[in-house]
């Protein structure tokens, strides 16, 4: 026992992705049976150990300390400021806060308009701003603020985080200030303040669900003919558990069914840059792959997303083989975070970084790092360590 201790703590973020490997292997099998789990075992998963185990022959890179005192710059204080700025921008140029207009919905089809519209109007650069902030700028500040034991303007900021999270309706954006602060806790054995944060998690995210579905608290659910009828709290908790061990999965085994037998291996067309270069027009598959995957929405006019795991990115263009071309890149980028979880504080590095980790069970790596917001975390910890 001790020495599996010693490995998870050696290894944290290769012994984290075990499990989201795990989980995603829960809905591919219940949807699929062992159709594709052997071919993504042996082409991504032995291939994964394989590189992850010669990375660690390779040299540590050096993060040189600057020659700024630490204690001259607040850099909580930049983030939280800036935060706060980009909230407030982004709520007034809305002109109204979409959870409580989503509340006010008599109809699902108009509750997934307003969140939609909580962020497609906005121009490119107050979304990307958004992002960064309700993912990446906010958590790290409420994290550099608990570990400082600034208490006051820790709860300042966890507040205005969750706040902003559950503003704007996405049910993921609730936890991506909270779940750090949940993390940090648990690594620091502050037991009674992981129950109290816990709590207080459920109750934002059953908040958000029901204000996502108007017909949890008296709307009309419009957008399914056949709805079999349950109880509120029956709807909610099933919804929670199939979308964390059930939905990834079973979105994996779809897209396997349906690339290349219904939609074409990519080979780069959905790299906007490239395809303009072939004179051909960039394909997005997350988008494309919906009507094919819920055929009964898109009949209905509904638009959605597709999301499946990282590797299936490379899968779309490149094959079978792009599973293993995937598992090199993840295997080179955990290196990455092995060296920055050893030159900075273990426990703040892990705290903000695992749970983009867990998102590689619905999201591309490049953009959970570029546009997701997991670069500028990796940035933040940088220039923490260099201040």
């Amino acid at each position: 026992m001790k020495g599996l201790i010693q490995l998870l703590r050696a290894h944290p973020y290769f012994s984290s992705y075990l499990l989201v490997y795990g989980l995603l292997q829960i809905g591919l099998i219940q949807s699929t049976g062992l159709k594709y789990a052997p071919a993504l075992f042996f082409l991504f998963l032995v291939p994964f150990f394989l590189f992850y185990s010669l990375t660690n022959l390779l040299p540590e890179f050096q993060i040189t300390k600057g020659s700024v005192r630490s204690n001259t710059i607040k850099l909580e204080w930049i983030l939280f400021s800036l935060g706060l700025v980009i909230v407030l921008i982004h709520l007034t140029w809305l002109g109204k806060i979409p959870f409580f207009e989503a509340w006010q919905a008599n109809k699902l089809s108009a509750a997934n308009l307003i969140r939609k519209n909580s962020s497609a109007g906005l121009p490119s650069w107050l979304r990307y701003a958004s992002t960064w902030t309700v993912r990446a700028i906010l958590p790290t500040a409420t994290l550099l603020f608990l570990s400082k034991k600034n208490d006051v303007w820790f709860l300042i900021s966890l507040l205005l985080g969750s706040f902003y999270g559950l503003a704007l309706l996405q049910k993921s954006l609730v936890l991506w200030t909270t779940i750090p602060v949940l993390v940090y806790f648990i690594l620091s054995k502050k037991w009674i303040a992981t129950l109290v944060l816990s709590a207080a998690i459920g109750m934002l995210f059953i908040l958000a669900v029901y204000a996502n579905n108007p017909q949890l608290h008296g709307g009309e659910h419009d957008l399914k003919i056949i709805q079999k009828k349950t109880s509120k709290t029956s709807q909610v908790s099933e919804g929670i558990v199939k979308r964390i061990f059930l939905v990834p999965g079973k979105t994996l085994g779809l897209w396997f069914e349906h690339v290349p037998k219904d939609k074409p291996f990519l080979f780069g067309q959905d790299f906007g840059p490239y395809a303009r270069l072939q004179g051909l027009p960039t394909k997005d598959y997350n988008l494309e792959l919906y009507p094919l995957f819920y055929p009964e929405y898109a009949k209905q006019g509904i638009r959605g997303s597709v999301n499946a795991a990282h590797f299936m990115r490379s899968y779309a263009n490149f094959g079978w083989w792009g599973l293993t071309l995937s598992a090199l890149m993840l295997a080179i980028f955990f290196w990455l975070l092995n060296n920055i979880h050893r030159k900075t504080q273990p426990e703040l590095a892990y705290s903000l970084l695992i749970f983009p980790l867990f998102l590689l069970s619905s999201g591309s790596l490049l953009t959970l790092l570029f546009s997701g917001g997991w670069g500028l975390i990796i940035l933040l910890l940088l220039l923490r360590q260099n201040s």
